[in-house]
């Protein structure tokens, strides 16, 4: 099943309509309560993300799914943000750094803008990574590329690339530290950023036989 694409905005535009599809998905999955929650849980954190992206933002928001398998949430988002004027407000502020990135999902939300950047300037090398420790999730342009993407990161890649290093870095153990007190790195299987040609989409993977929380 695949729900009908809602677009949404950084105003807040689409919002209760997108939750409303998240409804409709849940009922037609026939998720349990405690799996319905989980996936309002993690459409609440993306669309949330959304609201937190300074000045005029839009993306399309979807989810689909089979049932007893697998439910991804989508958001695919084109260059269509003013981002030199992006670039500006965050150059401006006191600390050159947008307040929203903070956790995890604030780093997702700045490999998400640094993916549109990239697709504007059709150079994948145009990702600035955060920190290294993001950086460990990122795929190899090569690899990227065999999925379709320019440039792509996970989760489970970053998740692995942490475990290892934490008992030996003690930046990587609060990396840890940070996934472990996230939603969304609980409840979720994976979370991908990906740049698609002039567009950049966040997908998060929850299987319904894999519980984390």
């Amino acid at each position: 099943m695949q729900t009908d694409k809602i677009r949404v905005s950084s105003d807040g535009t689409g919002t209760a309509l997108a939750m409303d599809e998240v409804e409709r998905f849940c009922e037609y999955m026939g998720l349990d309560r405690k799996s319905a929650l989980r996936m309002r849980l993690l459409a609440e954190e993306a669309l949330g993300m959304v609201n937190a992206i300074t000045g005029d933002f839009e993306a399309d928001f979807w989810l689909e799914g089979e049932r007893d398998k697998t439910c991804l949430l989508h958001l695919m988002a084109e260059t269509r943000m003013n981002l030199a004027k992006k670039r500006e407000l965050i150059d401006a502020s006191s600390d050159k750094k947008n307040a929203a990135y903070k956790g995890f999902m604030g780093k997702i939300l700045e490999l998400m803008e640094e993916g549109l950047y990239a697709a504007e300037e059709e150079d994948v090398n145009a990702v600035n990574m955060p920190s290294m420790y993001l950086a460990m999730g990122a795929y190899d342009v090569e690899v990227a590329a065999a999925a379709a993407n320019a440039y792509q990161w996970s989760l489970a890649k970053y998740r692995d690339g942490i475990n290892a290093a934490k008992d030996s870095d003690k930046n990587a153990e609060e990396a840890w530290d940070e996934l472990e007190k996230s939603i969304v790195a609980n409840i979720a299987d994976d979370v991908r950023v990906g740049v698609k040609g002039d567009a950049v989409e966040l997908v998060i993977e929850k299987r319904l036989d894999t519980y984390i929380m």
